[in-house]
């Protein structure tokens, strides 16, 4: 299909729109997931001083409880600890054992605009992560 000039207004004005809605807030997701950690998302209005939800879903495979903690970032700034969870072990003790599915949230507000980054990990295996930067207005 050839690009005439009405088109062209149309997939500019398509994709405005897309970059827009992207940047409410509503739900920001993502994170390359991990062996332990599915995903981690960002719920509310991206603000200051508004209230936020990290939410990390996970897949607990191991036999024995496994501690997670998650942490908020500011390029240039410490991180501070948002929450910390114990996962059950998992009952299935089994060679393949079916992963128990999960979410861990915590609610947070930050102070000021900037570029964050959320991640989670396991302390005793701080590989084992998963993190997602978003933008605070």
């Amino acid at each position: 299909m050839p690009l005439t000039p009405q088109r062209a207004v149309h997939l500019v004005a398509l994709a405005t729109a897309a970059l827009l809605l992207a940047g409410c807030g509503i739900s920001l997701g993502g994170g390359a997931s991990s062996e332990l950690f599915s995903e981690l998302r960002i719920r509310g209005e991206p603000a200051v001083g508004r209230e936020m939800t990290l939410e990390a879903t996970h897949e607990q495979r191991y036999p024995v409880a496994v501690d997670i903690s998650c942490f908020l970032a500011q390029p240039g700034r410490s991180r501070r600890l948002l929450g910390r969870d114990t996962l059950p072990a998992n009952p299935d003790t089994s060679a393949e054992p079916t992963p128990v599915a999960g979410a861990s949230t915590f609610r947070f507000r930050v102070q000021r605009p900037g570029r964050y980054l959320a991640l989670c990990n396991t302390p005793l295996d701080p590989e084992n992560s998963i993190s997602k930067e978003f933008r605070v207005k």
